[in-house]
C-alpha cells in the first residue's frame, strides 16, 4: 500500500519550476484566471502562487538568500516600492508597451522602472446599508455618535488594501489630524476585521452599517443586488495602486518580458477586468483597456498617496493603529 507524500509549498513551487522551467508569478490577485490565458497569448507556460498579502511579503522576506519567484502582481505599490528599495526587483524592464500608460499611469513609474501600475482602485471608499437613514459625506462622519459599534473596516496589518486606506488617511489628513479620527473611531466602536471579506460580510448581515472597503468590493457587492450606498468623499478617497516587477535573478527572461508586454497590452488589462471578478473592478492603466460599466467611472478622484510616504511609515502608522484599536 502506498503512503501518500505531502511536499511543503515552497519545495512544490522549486519542483514545479525545475521540471516545466516555468516562471513562478507570486500575486494576491487574479489566481483563477491568469495562468491559462497568458499561456494562451504567448504560449509561455506560468506557475501561479496565491497568497493573502501579507504572507505573501513574508514569504518573500523568507526566501531573500534563495528566490522561488519570478513575478509579482501586488494590489499595493508601496509594496512593490519596498521592493524595489530592498533590491529584489530587476529594475530597467523598458517596456516596449510602455508607450500604452496613460498620463495619470506614467506619474506612477519609478524612476529605475523596477514595477509598472495596472490597475487603480480605491482602497477605502464609505458603504452604507441604504435602509440606515444616517447621512455621510466624508471619513469624519463615520465618529457619529448614531453608529457607535456599527463602523467596520479591515486591519492594515493583514489585509493588503488596508494600509494604503489608512496611510493614505494619514498622508492627506496630516499626522495629527488622521490619529484624532481613527482615535475617535476608536472611541465609537471601530469594528476591525481581519480582511476585506468578512468587513463586507458583516455589512451585508447587517452587523454593521457602514463598513470602509475596497472600491472593487463595493462595487462589486451592489452590482450582484446589495442594498448600499457606496460614499465618495468631494476630497477623494484613497487610491490603491496594483502593480507587477520581476525578480531581479530571474532565469526566465524570455517569459518574465513577455509577461511584461502582456500585461501592458489592451488585451492583457481588458481580459483581467473582464473576467476578473471583483479583481477586475480597477480603472485600467492602458489607453487601449475600458473599465467595467458597473464600476466607479471616470468621474471619481483618486488620493494617490506618495510611495516613499508609505514605505517610509509603515511600520510606525501599523504599529499605531494597532496599539490603539480596541478590537
Amino acid at each position: 500500500m502506498s503512503k501518500l507524500k505531502f511536499i511543503p509549498l515552497a519545495m512544490t513551487v522549486v519542483l514545479s519550476t525545475q521540471a516545466f522551467a516555468a516562471p513562478v508569478l507570486y500575486t494576491n490577485d487574479f489566481e483563477e484566471i491568469i495562468g491559462d490565458q497568458f499561456t494562451k497569448d504567448t504560449g509561455y507556460e506560468l506557475d501561479v502562487v496565491k497568497m493573502s498579502g501579507g504572507n505573501l511579503i513574508a514569504r518573500i522576506a523568507a526566501e531573500r538568500n534563495n528566490p522561488q519567484w519570478d513575478l509579482i502582481l501586488f494590489n499595493g505599490d508601496n509594496t512593490l516600492h519596498s521592493l524595489n528599495v530592498s533590491g529584489d526587483l530587476k529594475e530597467d524592464l523598458n517596456a516596449e508597451n510602455v508607450a500604452n500608460l496613460t498620463a495619470e499611469a506614467q506619474a506612477l513609474v519609478p524612476d529605475n522602472s523596477a514595477y509598472y501600475p495596472v490597475g487603480i482602485s480605491s482602497a477605502c471608499v464609505i458603504v452604507k446599508r441604504k435602509d440606515n437613514p444616517i447621512e455621510i459625506n466624508n471619513y469624519q462622519d463615520i465618529i457619529k455618535p448614531e453608529l457607535k459599534n456599527l463602523v467596520g473596516m479591515a486591519d492594515p496589518s493583514v489585509a493588503a488594501p488596508a494600509y494604503p486606506c489608512v496611510a493614505g488617511l494619514f498622508h492627506e489628513l496630516g499626522d495629527e489630524k488622521a490619529r484624532k479620527l481613527f482615535s475617535d473611531s476608536f472611541d465609537n466602536g471601530l469594528r476591525i476585521f481581519r480582511t476585506n471579506g468578512p468587513t463586507g460580510r458583516a455589512l451585508q448581515s447587517g452587523e454593521i452599517e457602514v463598513a470602509l472597503l475596497t472600491s472593487q468590493q463595493a462595487y462589486t457587492f451592489v452590482n450582484q443586488g446589495a442594498d448600499f450606498e457606496i460614499i465618495w468623499p468631494e476630497t477623494g478617497a484613497p487610491a490603491t495602486v496594483r502593480a507587477f516587477g520581476v525578480q531581479a535573478q530571474t532565469q526566465h527572461q524570455e517569459a518574465t518580458e513577455a509577461f511584461t508586454e502582456w500585461m501592458l497590452s489592451d488585451k492583457g488589462q481588458q481580459f483581467l477586468a473582464d473576467n476578473g471578478g471583483s479583481d477586475g473592478v480597477f480603472r485600467p492603466t492602458i489607453e487601449q483597456a475600458t473599465e467595467v460599466s458597473y464600476g466607479p467611472g471616470t468621474e471619481v478622484k483618486y488620493n494617490f498617496t506618495p510611495v516613499q510616504f508609505a514605505y517610509e511609515n509603515d511600520e510606525l502608522i501599523k504599529s499605531w493603529f494597532a496599539d490603539n484599536a480596541v478590537n
